[in-house]
């Protein structure tokens, strides 16, 4: 056989060996920096493990600013503990049903009063919000948490009808509150809605911060025109005024005292001549003759920000209110 015969195998096998052993070689290097790479990560990996295993030691500087830090937290979480004692009530005493029946019934009555002195309408069904205790009492269990709030419910309603709002629309009381073990204060919440003045809301809102004995916090609050377009000029109801009749002149007189009389006008009457100039002058008639009478004072047309009123709208304002009773139990020992 000669090489002319057997030239394709002979080729394809130096090929076959060439490509076989550039591959073992590029192979056996592309390893090598494999390894290398692996062994520089692991080396890292390792210093980083044992840095955070060490515990963080701070400097005495670092550490002294903590303590520092954590002591005037400490007081100053004392002294808001200490600024609500006048208004904590950590237990409250379970009475009579009867008792608290007594007590809604008078309180109920004494609320209305107000708002019949403010002239202003109420529901029919009206129970401080505790209306599902009017025919059927309480459990006794539930008194003291249902008379605490029944205090605070009074006052707030008495400073609302203070205020002189036109309408009470509705009073609701969601329900006996959750009682957590480890809170330090539990909301009492009431729901209140009521037509009125803008300056009603303003009233009833600054006096939420009155009280000695309750704190109130509003969580929500909703307000909203009576009127849902905007005033125009012609809703003006404006006062017209008589025109006032001018003294010494017409009604044309557009001097309100017969005119002006310029000094020409006194040079050409005495043109007459000596005759009329010698003839002697009468000095109250003079007088009479050429002092205008004073203009009489414009009538008043009416109060203008009775006018200015019907301008810029005079409707109420409705306005929802949702506000917590906060009712602040013994305060926890800080660690």
């Amino acid at each position: 056989m000669s090489f002319q015969d057997n030239k394709f195998p002979i080729l394809l096998g130096v090929v076959t060996v060439v490509v076989t052993g550039g591959l073992v070689f590029w192979s056996m290097k592309s390893g090598g920096k494999y390894e290398a790479a692996k062994e520089d990560y692991d080396s890292a990996k390792s210093k980083i493990d044992s840095v955070m295993r060490r515990p963080i030691k701070p400097t005495d500087e670092n550490l002294r600013a903590k303590k520092k830090a954590v002591e005037e937290y400490g007081e100053a979480v004392s002294k808001l503990q200490s600024a609500f004692d006048s208004r904590r009530q950590p237990t409250l005493e379970n009475i009579e049903p009867s008792a608290y029946t007594d007590a809604l019934i008078a309180a109920r009555k004494r609320v209305l009063a107000e708002f019949e002195k403010a002239n202003a309408e109420v529901p029919d069904a009206f129970f401080l919000g505790h209306g599902k205790f009017s025919d059927a009492p309480p459990l006794k269990k539930n008194t003291g948490v249902l008379n605490f709030e029944l205090g605070a419910f009074e006052e707030l309603l008495v400073n609302l009808a203070q205020a002189g709002p036109t309408k009470l629309n509705n009073v609701y009381w969601p329900g006996m509150p959750e009682m957590p073990e480890d809170a330090a204060i539990v909301a009492h919440p009431l729901e209140i809605s009521f037509t009125g003045p803008e300056s009603s809301l303003r009233k009833f809102l600054s006096s939420l911060d009155d009280s000695d004995k309750y704190y109130y916090a509003v969580r929500t609050m909703r307000v909203r025109n009576e009127r849902d377009t905007a005033p125009n000029a012609k809703d003006a109801r404006f006062q017209s005024a008589e025109p006032a009749t001018p003294a010494g002149g017409g009604a044309d007189d557009p001097f309100g005292a017969g005119g002006f009389v310029f000094p020409e006008d006194d040079d050409a009457d005495d043109e007459g001549g000596d005759d009329a100039a010698e003839e002697p002058a009468d000095d109250s008639a003079e007088e009479e003759e050429t002092a205008p009478e004073p203009a009489p004072e414009p009538e008043d047309s009416g109060d203008s920000s009775e006018d200015l009123k019907q301008v810029l709208g005079t409707e109420d304002v409705q306005v929802f209110l949702r506000i917590d009773v906060l009712q602040f139990l013994e305060p926890r020992e800080l660690p």
